[in-house]
């Protein structure tokens, strides 16, 4: 069951932090890395847990988050409790205020829309709007090429709540999948997991590395789940580089793709973090 994070206590957010062994990471009051600090502006309208309509009419899409939706379990829209969840939680924080934009080096997306890390309120009550949302459980972190300036921090962040297991991680919908069950991960092309197992075998393509989290392949035959690295990425886990991965249990995240299995391209920072690290 989704467990519900009360409204006011996200809010309370901003001022303070929990200080229990339960409690989540505390949130840094700006992006903890290296992002450029663009324009204020507020906040005309929530679209969903993490886009949002600015006064000036443009669009906002929150870079380095991914807030639950209806489509995750193939539900009609606005019926998923979980994205329905993390809509109100966004609005509670942010809806007629104003916040600070910090930029990446990509700033826009294709369709136009504005992609930064935000920040809201100022000083001692300033708070880091992505951080927020993961460490309260309202948002998975994801990076990609050009927006994964912040990624290593907020899987960070993230970590606390996957432990605590919650807001979004005491859905089963949403729980770490594991590398051994191939067919279950079949079932999941095309959608977006957070994947631990133990690295088995590193081998090298001309392009890519592949990090083989799984023995035995799946009752049809496909390969067992594996990282597909670019041979260019270089270092990706802490200055760790893809061959000294084998042995280690990691955990992936990225949208699963079927190749002769499936498999998580990564192709940006914080994508594969070392499990207990």
């Amino acid at each position: 069951m989704w467990r519900r994070v009360g409204l006011c206590a996200l809010a309370a957010l901003v001022l303070t932090s929990r200080a229990n062994s339960q409690a989540p990471a505390e949130t840094p009051s700006a992006p903890p890395c290296t992002v450029e600090r663009g324009e204020a502006r507020a906040v005309a309208e929530v679209r969903d847990g993490e886009t949002l309509r600015l006064d000036d009419g443009r669009m906002l899409r929150l870079i380095g988050v991914l807030a639950p939706r209806a489509s995750d379990v193939g539900a009609p829209p606005g019926s998923w409790p979980p994205e329905n969840e993390a809509r109100a939680a966004l609005a509670a924080l942010v809806e007629g205020r104003t916040i600070t934009l910090w930029h990446d080096t990509t700033r826009r997306d294709r369709y136009g829309q504005i992609l930064a890390q935000a920040t809201i309120g100022s000083g001692a009550e300033r708070v880091w709007l992505q951080g927020a949302l993961v460490t309260r459980g309202m948002a998975r972190a994801y990076g990609r090429p050009g927006l994964d300036a912040c990624t290593e921090e907020l899987v960070r962040l993230e970590r606390s709540a996957r432990v605590a297991a919650i807001g979004l991680w005491s859905n089963a919908a949403y729980r770490v999948r594991d590398a051994t069950d191939t067919d279950e991960l079949l079932r999941a092309v095309g959608s977006f997991q957070v994947v631990s197992g133990t690295a088995h075998r590193i081998s090298r393509g001309q392009s890519e590395v592949f990090v083989s989290l799984a023995s035995r392949r799946s009752r049809d035959g496909s390969y067992a789940f594996a990282a597909v690295v670019p041979a260019r990425g270089g270092p990706l886990v802490g200055g760790t580089e893809p061959r000294a991965l084998e042995g280690r249990r990691v955990i992936v995240r990225g949208w699963i793709e079927r190749r002769r299995g499936p498999v998580i391209v990564v192709d940006s920072k914080g994508m594969i973090e070392l499990a207990g690290d």
